[in-house]
């Protein structure tokens, strides 16, 4: 989210020079039409821009669209024309709808595959593209509220609206990424059965804001809400200028307007973080915003789901949880069980899932040739081959390597234990006998240099400094790691992943931050994928949690909510299983697999109203038999 903030902004800065194809002449006057813009109640503006192939685009301005409620949104509607002419195209075209926060005329700008929820080049190739401010946002009006029910049903709003457009062949889709594309599952539940929208293509969506966003495993993610919580009301504050440059005094009311909704919004998240407040854990507020929840009724209504998702974005765990639960909820099973393994998928839910960040998402993949394959399939009923798959989970690895599943996680990959031996020791054996236990004492620094930090800044510090997500000679110090002896063979993972810890401290309160490694020969290391728990919040719900080896959890589920919280009780070994978001990689021959305990991941995860309780922590692994600590993996070609 915080990424789709950065690249907007970046792009109205830009905005005059964002379309490549438009020659210095339509520039010219394209900024003369913005310049003479009317109040939306008068003619809209309107910009034909030439292409030398397919069809060129003309742009009407701040359209209104008046809510039932009586809120009122603005919108951009981009309509293919004949560039000779630049005419509007005869003929009836669907309708590519962007719902976006980020204003709609600096997400139009944002690249060419549609991350800000517009692509010109399905235009080019017979869509109508409409971008729309979503409450609160940009040009419209009413309350900013984060995948509230009342925007979902906006965004139903939108999509009916969207269908009576001029030209519009009734038939509509939706695109974008990071918000724009979690508010497309909220309308695609909201919009009922047999409705316009067919089709939508979320790139970067969560399953669940609260795990994949706000925390991990309960220990407070600081990084990424404060991008979200502060520069949502940046933008707010700021879009209102440029989608209402043609009036200035309504921009400034919008503005204004948008400006006091900090106090129910940035300023309550700000309060409960520092605070432990109610929005600080699991409840209600959370629930409605999860899209876990309307799975069922996006199916229902007979939309269909292309997903794209990153194994380095922060919704790297709920991405494949998306595409599970469409693909459980379709075939009449429990939206948050792992699909068995001989399930059969349906190919109206595909997710494409590769080695990208939250702003590099399908770098290095044609991402307007599969929107075009998509919505040509159920927009316009074009044969593109897309739905003839029997296995519509596309896995690209960082290594190059790639394959399709149909369940996830994917029925040839297995649970594979290993155990935390004393001396450092990864092992396919278990202690025989106690060991000497590890010891660890609790820091709220560590080094801010890796993938972790990257990773929930969005990607924005690996396009600075590759370094840090490169692979590297790492220190030990405050840590402690676990490794495999040199593979034998190569070892691809695919999927969940569980650690247990039995552990000891020696406060009321612990914090634990994993890291798993692939250690080349030469002793540098890359960070896999990562994970957190925060002690006090440690309770596992075993319905919800998915099994792995014999008495262990391949993916624990921990209710995070405030009445599941429990002090760790002082010198008394305790049981913590502990997610890690799910990995895809494959770790070459030669290479051993690490994982690092530590105490911090910094500034990821920082403990704001916790850190009382977690200062002078000293903590003890534990390596024997009855209180044994070890890694679940998911592993293809596992003997």
């Amino acid at each position: 989210m915080p990424a789709a903030l950065v690249a907007a902004l970046a792009a109205a800065v830009q905005a005059p020079a964002a379309n490549a194809t438009t020659n210095a002449a339509t520039a010219s006057t394209a900024a003369r039409t913005t310049a003479s813009t009317k109040a939306p109640d008068k003619a809209p503006s309107t910009r034909a821009q030439s292409t030398s192939s397919g069809y060129g685009i003309t742009v009407q301005r701040n359209l209104e669209l008046k809510l039932r409620d009586g809120r009122v949104l603005r919108a951009d509607v981009h309509m293919p024309t004949d560039p000779a002419t630049g005419r509007p195209a005869s003929g009836r075209f669907p309708v590519i709808v962007g719902f976006t926060p980020y204003g709609k005329t600096p997400s139009a700008a944002v690249g060419l595959s549609g991350f800000g929820g517009f692509n010109p080049d399905l235009v080019k190739h017979g869509y109508i593209g409409l971008m729309v401010d979503v409450p609160g946002t940009g040009g419209s009006t009413g309350k900013f509220d984060l995948f509230s029910p009342a925007e979902a049903k906006a965004g139903a709003e939108v999509v009916r609206w969207a269908a009576r457009l001029p030209h519009s062949s009734g038939k509509v889709g939706m695109l974008g990424l990071s918000y724009v594309a979690i508010d497309q599952l909220f309308a695609a539940a909201e919009v009922g059965p047999h409705s316009p929208l067919k089709a939508i293509f979320p790139m970067a969506a969560t399953i669940d804001p609260y795990r994949d966003l706000f925390t991990s495993g309960g220990a407070l993610n600081v990084e990424s809400p404060l991008g979200l919580v502060f520069g949502y009301g940046v933008t707010r504050v700021f879009t209102p200028f440029i989608e209402m440059a043609h009036d200035p005094a309504a921009a400034l009311r919008l503005a204004y307007q948008n400006l006091l909704q900090a106090g129910p919004f940035e300023l309550t998240f700000a309060r409960d973080m520092l605070t432990n407040g109610a929005r600080r854990y699991d409840n209600d507020y959370w629930k409605r915003r999860a899209p876990e929840r309307i799975l069922p009724k996006i199916v229902k209504n007979g939309v269909a789901v292309y997903l794209v998702g990153g194994l380095y974005d922060v919704f790297q765990s709920g991405e494949p949880l998306l595409y599970s639960g469409l693909q459980n909820a379709a075939a009449g099973r429990p939206v948050g069980a792992p699909m068995p393994k001989n399930a059969k998928a349906s190919a109206k839910y595909q997710l494409l899932y590769g080695p990208w960040t939250h702003t590099s998402m399908g770098k290095d993949v044609d991402m307007t040739k599969l929107q075009l394959q998509w919505f040509d399939h159920w927009l316009k009923g074009r044969d593109t081959g897309i739905t003839k798959t029997a296995t519509p989970l596309h896995v690209k690895e960082p290594g190059g390597g790639s394959y399709d599943s149909a369940a996830y996680p994917p029925a040839n990959a297995k649970p594979v234990h290993l155990s935390l031996r004393s001396g450092g020791r990864l092992t396919n054996e278990g202690p025989g006998a106690a060991e000497p236990a590890d010891k660890i004492s609790y820091n709220l620094l560590s080094n801010p240099c890796t993938r972790s930090t990257d990773q929930f800044a969005a990607g924005l510090l690996s396009q600075f400094v590759s370094a840090c997500t490169d692979a590297q000679h790492k220190n030990d110090k405050d840590t402690l790691t676990y490794a495999t002896a040199p593979l034998t063979r190569p070892m691809r993972l695919s999927g969940p992943i569980g650690v247990t810890l039995n552990a000891t401290s020696n406060r009321p309160e612990s914090q634990w931050s994993l890291t798993l490694e692939d250690v080349a020969p030469d002793g540098t290391s890359t960070d896999i994928s990562g994970g957190a728990q925060l002690g006090s919040l440690r309770a596992v719900d075993a319905k919800r949690s998915w099994k792995g080896t014999p008495g262990n959890w391949i993916m624990p589920y921990h209710p995070l909510t405030k009445a599941s919280g429990q002090k760790v009780p002082v010198g008394t070994p305790v049981r913590y299983d502990i997610q890690i978001r799910p990995a895809f990689t494959t770790l070459a021959a030669g290479h051993r697999l690490r994982l690092r305990v530590g105490t911090a991941d910094f500034p990821h995860l920082i403990p704001l109203a916790d850190l009382p309780q977690l200062l002078g922590g000293q903590y003890t692994v534990q390596h024997d038999p009855q209180r044994p600590s070890g890694i679940d993996l998911s592993v293809i070609g596992a003997p």
